[in-house]
């Protein structure tokens, strides 16, 4: 059976699975049977977002509701493309389900794009697929950590680069909330990787993920959120906001207030209290868009400089979190919607890390 998750874009705790049909290719298409793919809680800030950030126009559904966008590996099946040949192996971002129909442009030997019409104007870092057969950081052996981290790794390696261009705001203690999220942690390991001795690294966490985040090794401070009030308000602060619970967020800036000097928002995994708080002392969060910076970096840098600083850091850090996390195997569509709806509740330990095989049956 043909499938697809189907997500209420107004109430995104509703979700099904639905048949999705096929159809025939056209001429330049080619068709990507799904067979696995990554679930995070970084899947579940796509869904929260996913009007205001467009992540519901990456996979239109026939039913007017949204897909799930997810980062897995799929086959070429099918091909009336020149240059893309059946049984390929690829890469990239999928909707969580068995099927996705491709107008590939700007076919390279390792790489292609996405040229349909709908995703012209979306962020091109989405819509790249690599070609496994020849892409330089394919590693079979490494294909659940591909999915899981290196999206949410790319996301932290820019942050990190960011911070350390502007001197992290002129802070002494970085706070990173939500930090038990697999994108924190990431981020914790660049910052320990070349840690300032002036500066330490602060984890915010749920009092029941705290011992994993301390696990972890990669802050020099684990706090509950239940103890904000109890830190200390000196000295200088930067937040890197993972969370973005509104909630979290003016405890923060009443704590620190003019010793508070940047507040960088970056996900929303408290997505059922990430409507941004009103009236906050101190400065004005500020949203991180991940695409954005890409694109500045890879002007900078040059493409192949930036792949190659991307790809050094990337591999350190996969090898670390093959210790760090508990690789966790689903098979199939309900297994996929019964995944979905438990990141959507916050029931899965930050530790596991989800690898959905959707070609099971």
């Amino acid at each position: 059976m043909s499938w697809a998750l189907s997500i209420d874009k107004a109430d995104i705790t509703k979700a099904t699975i639905i048949e999705a049909s096929s159809r025939p290719l056209e001429a330049g298409e080619a068709r990507l049977a799904i067979d696995r793919f990554a679930l995070t809680a970084n899947n579940i800030t796509y869904a929260a977002f996913g009007e205001a950030m467009g992540y519901w126009r990456f996979f239109p559904g026939a039913d007017g509701r949204g897909r799930l966008p997810v980062w897995g590996f799929a086959e070429i099946t099918e091909s009336r493309c020149d240059g893309l040949k059946t049984g390929e192996r690829v890469y990239g971002y999928l909707p969580a389900a068995s099927e996705l129909i491709v107008t590939p442009g700007k076919i390279r030997p390792d790489s292609f794009f996405d040229a349909a019409s709908h995703r012209a104007e979306l962020p091109p870092v989405y819509n790249r697929y690599e070609r496994c057969a020849a892409a330089s950081g394919y590693d079979p052996a490494r294909e659940a950590a591909q999915m899981v981290l290196q999206p949410l790794f790319l996301t932290s390696f820019l942050i990190d680069v960011h911070l350390r261009d502007n001197g992290f705001s002129a802070a002494q203690r970085i706070v990173l909330t939500s930090a038990s999220s697999k994108t924190a942690l990431a981020l914790a390991f660049l910052l320990k990787r070349n840690q300032p001795e002036t500066l330490r690294i602060e984890g915010l966490t749920s009092a029941r993920n705290a011992a994993f985040v301390k696990s972890s090794g990669l802050y020099d401070d684990v706090i509950a959120y239940e103890t904000i009030e109890n830190m200390d308000p000196e000295p200088a602060r930067l937040i890197v906001d993972f969370a973005g619970s509104a909630e979290v967020n003016r405890a923060l800036h009443t704590r620190f207030g003019e010793n508070l000097n940047a507040n960088i928002r970056v996900g929303g995994a408290h997505w059922d209290d990430s409507t941004p708080a009103q009236g906050l002392p101190g400065p004005r969060p500020v949203f991180f868009f991940a695409p954005d910076h890409a694109r500045d970096r890879v002007a900078e840098w040059g493409p192949d400089g930036f792949a190659k600083r991307q790809g050094e850091a990337w591999s350190q850090f996969a090898a670390a979190a093959d210790n760090l996390l508990d690789w966790r195997s689903l098979e199939g569509a309900s297994a996929a919607l019964n995944a979905y709806q438990a990141l959507v509740r916050g029931e899965v330990p930050a530790s596991e890390a989800l690898i959905v095989e959707a070609g099971a049956r």
